[in-house]
């Protein structure tokens, strides 16, 4: 089994040369505003990250009297356009100020959101992706700078000759995954399609070939990722994950009075050495502990599990599968894990909660072999503070080697996912080196321009 964690190199803005795309991900979560600058040499397929500015959500000002609330996060911070617009301006223009970079340097621009506890899929999400947009247009980004081009000359020059646009223009795929027949079904789901999409992006620069049939977990504040099977050219979305992930670990250290009321484990400092304690017992309260979270498939008449939104009618209209995570009794939840801790040290509690979320990704697992949909010889990728930090890539990998051949852990999964959005809608593959496509297979660009032509 290899199981490998990767994190993305740093580069100077001076060394960036014509071949080097230049991204820049800007993401509103429920716990943090990240605004993350990436490059890639699309020669090579090598990442490098220029700069990686992170700001906490409750930090945004409160609405003013006369701005409309829209909407909160889960963890009821009330978000106004106006208030989001200006963050999204100011963390932009900080973060290329510090490394003496200006909008112009770039190439292209993402945004997403995982701010998903809001009452309508349709109107709100929008609305956040709305203020998103306004924030960058504030920071000075060109709308052709968030938009697919239309033709190869509204690609960036210095990149055009590495482009196939001419070729095989943006189709909607994103590395060789199919757009879904029905979206929106839940809030998360772009978050889910720029995971599975950033983690095959980073196993570039591991020993790992994460390529088709895969399995991407993004355990951030809300829980996101997608089972995706081997299909050729495109493979298909077979299931969305959904629900509460980071944040069951913020309700139980709130509710003991671990942390503050408004403060999550990002607070928390992350102990390496947890060695000197007994790891069946820790399991055996991990399993207590699990009493009180559900994970199952999402029952399709709900319009909402784990604080995610969800289109109940969509739901039905699919045949994507939908598991989801949630809480089914705060309260004892909180009681139990309390009562726990009585006679734990803060390395203890820590290496509890690592063995609570290695459990969790398990039975995540779990459910998703008992719907049948867990493809042969998948390979399995995790990204987000509740799925890389501590030991829990090792409680993980214990729990899950008879599952998986390679396991891969990501940071930044989602700005990476955010790099490779950009490179598909610019058609800037690499096929000697492909990021899309089967495991150990061969780069479908071909394929992928013989079914276009037949198109036409």
């Amino acid at each position: 089994m290899t199981v490998q964690k990767v994190t993305i190199p740093t580069i100077s803005s001076n060394e960036i040369k014509e071949q080097y795309f230049t991204v820049l991900s800007v993401e509103l979560g429920n716990t943090t505003i990240k605004s993350i600058i990436l490059t890639t040499n699309i020669k090579t397929n090598k990442n490098y990250q220029l700069n990686k500015l992170v700001r906490l959500t409750r930090d945004i000002r409160l609405p003013q009297g006369d701005e409309e609330i829209f909407g909160h996060t889960i963890w009821d911070k009330p978000l106004s356009k106006e208030a989001i617009e200006e963050s999204i301006r100011d963390i932009i223009l900080d973060s290329l100020s510090m490394i003496n970079m200006s909008v112009s340097d770039l190439d292209f621009v993402v945004r997403s959101t995982g701010v998903v506890a809001i009452s309508s899929l349709s109107e709100e999400l929008g609305s956040i992706i709305k203020a998103l947009s306004e924030g960058c247009l504030s920071a000075g980004i060109k709308p052709s700078q968030m938009t697919a081009p239309f033709s190869i000359n509204n690609i960036p020059k210095h990149i055009r000759k590495f482009s196939f646009f001419n070729n095989i223009p943006f189709d909607g795929s994103i590395v060789s995954v199919a757009s879904p027949k029905v979206t929106g079904m839940v809030a998360n789901e772009m978050e889910g399609e720029l995971v599975t999409a950033g983690i095959k992006l980073a196993a570039k620069s591991s020993i790992i070939d994460y390529r088709n049939p895969v399995i991407s977990i993004d355990m951030g504040t809300t829980l996101a990722g997608q089972v995706i099977d081997d299909s050729k050219p495109y493979a298909n979305l077979l299931c969305n994950y959904v629900g509460l992930a980071g944040g069951i670990a913020d309700v139980i250290l709130r509710g003991c009075n671990i942390i503050d009321t408004n403060h999550s484990t990002i607070d928390v400092e992350n102990y390496e050495n947890n060695d000197l304690y007994n790891e069946d017992v820790i399991h055996n309260n991990t399993l207590k502990l699990h009493e009180f979270i559900d994970i199952m498939k999402v029952p399709c008449n709900v319009d909402e599990f784990g604080l995610v939104a969800i289109d109940s009618k969509l739901i039905k209209q699919s045949n994507v599968e939908l598991i989801g995570c949630q809480i089914n009794n705060e309260e004892k939840l909180i009681k139990t894990f309390n009562h726990i801790i009585q006679n734990y040290q803060d390395n203890e509690i820590q290496l509890q909660i690592d063995d609570l979320y290695a459990y969790l990704i398990k039975r995540l697992i779990d459910e998703t072999i008992k719907l049948n949909i867990l493809p042969q010889n998948a390979t399995l990728g995790i990204t987000g503070r509740a799925g890389i930090t501590g030991k829990k890539p090792e409680l993980i990998e214990k729990y899950l080697s008879p599952q998986f051949n390679d396991i891969i852990f990501a940071q930044d999964g989602l700005a990476l996912g955010a790099m490779m959005v950009a490179r598909c809608m610019n058609s800037l593959g690499t096929p000697l080196n492909p990021v899309g496509g089967s495991k150990k297979g061969m780069c479908i660009m071909q394929k992928r321009i013989s079914i276009n032509k037949k198109r036409k």
